[in-house]
C-alpha cells in the first residue's frame, strides 16, 4: 500500500479515434495501483470527455498539441491540489503498469528524488522519459520541473540531439540530484525502441499515436544510398514546411517496409493487451 498518500497519473496524448488507449490504460491502473490511491489528471484530444468522468478526476481538451507543455500544465493544476508528500505518475498515453509499480516507487524515493524511464537503448538518450516518471510534488516543485526540450547530448552517432525531458535532464546533472532510471528489460524485443518493458513493472508501447519509426530506423535507412540521399532533402528547410509534413511523408516511404511489420506486431500485441494482464511476460523470454 502507500498510506495515505496520493498518486496522481498525469498523462497525454491519448489521440486515438475509438479511444482504445484510454480505456486499455485505464485498466492497467486499476489493475496494478492500489484501489483509492490515486487520481487521475488527462488531456484527451479527440475523447469524448462525458464517457470518462467517472473515472478521470480532471480532465482537458484544450487543443494544444506540444507534449511537454500539456505535461507541465497538469503538473502545475496537481500542485495546486495535492500535498507536498503526494507522489506524481507522470505517464504517456500508451504506456502503464504490469507489476507493482506503486511499491517499486515507495521504495526507490526512499533514497532518490525521483524515479524515470531512461531509454539508453534509443541511440543513448540520457534524459528522464515522460513515458513515466515518479517524483514528490514538493520536489517538483524545488526544482521547478519542466518538462520541455533544451540542452542537447551526443547520439551514438555523434549528432547533437535534444527531445522531451532536457530541461529535466539538465536540472539534476547540474544540481548532482540523485535518480533512479528504470531501464530496458526485455529479453525479448521486437524492435530495438518499441513495445518495451521497463524494470519489469511498465510497458511502453511506443509510437501509438505517430508514424512508428525512430532514431534506429532512421540510422539503418541510411545505410542504402538513395534512401540516405531522400533523406537528406527531407532534413532541410523544405522537410520542415508546415511542421514537417514534407520530412515524415519521405521518412514514411523509405521505411514503408519496416513501418508495416511494426503496425503488423503493435496490432497483434494491442489485442494481446486488451485480453491478457500478462500479457508482458512473452518479452521475458
Amino acid at each position: 500500500m502507500i498510506s495515505d498518500k496520493k498518486i496522481y497519473d498525469s498523462y497525454c496524448d491519448c489521440s486515438l479515434v475509438d479511444d482504445a488507449w484510454l480505456g486499455i490504460q485505464l485498466a492497467y491502473f486499476e489493475k496494478y495501483l492500489p484501489p483509492d490511491s490515486y487520481l487521475v489528471y488527462a488531456f484527451l484530444n479527440g475523447i469524448d470527455p462525458e464517457k470518462y468522468r467517472d473515472r478521470i478526476h480532471y480532465i482537458s481538451t484544450e487543443p494544444i498539441q506540444p507534449h511537454a507543455i500539456k505535461l507541465n500544465l497538469l503538473a502545475e493544476e496537481i500542485c495546486t491540489q495535492a500535498a507536498a508528500d503526494d507522489i506524481i505518475y507522470f505517464i504517456d498515453g500508451d504506456a502503464f503498469p504490469v507489476g507493482d509499480i506503486a511499491g517499486y516507487v515507495t521504495s526507490a524515493l526512499k533514497e532518490m528524488h525521483l524515479v524515470a524511464i531512461q531509454r539508453l537503448e534509443n541511440q543513448g538518450d540520457p534524459q528522464p522519459h515522460p513515458s513515466f516518471c515518479a517524483v514528490p510534488v514538493r520536489f517538483w516543485q524545488e526544482i521547478e520541473g519542466d518538462w520541455r526540450q533544451g540542452p542537447s547530448w551526443k547520439t551514438e552517432e555523434g549528432r547533437l540531439r535534444t527531445d522531451v525531458g532536457a530541461l529535466l535532464w539538465e536540472k539534476v546533472e547540474k544540481n548532482g540530484i540523485a535518480w533512479q532510471p528504470m531501464l530496458r528489460s526485455n529479453a525479448v524485443n521486437l524492435h530495438p525502441l518499441w513495445f518495451g518493458v521497463y524494470s519489469e513493472l511498465i510497458y511502453h508501447h511506443g509510437a501509438a499515436f505517430r508514424t512508428p519509426y525512430c532514431m534506429v530506423d532512421i540510422k539503418n535507412a541510411r545505410q542504402i544510398w538513395w534512401k540516405r540521399f531522400l533523406m537528406s532533402v527531407a532534413d532541410t528547410r523544405i522537410g520542415m514546411i508546415n511542421g514537417g509534413w514534407v520530412q515524415n511523408a519521405v521518412y514514411s516511404f523509405v521505411m514503408k517496409k519496416h513501418i508495416k511489420q511494426i503496425c503488423d506486431h503493435s496490432r497483434k500485441i494491442i489485442s494481446e493487451i486488451s485480453n491478457d494482464f500478462q500479457f508482458a511476460e512473452r518479452f521475458k523470454g
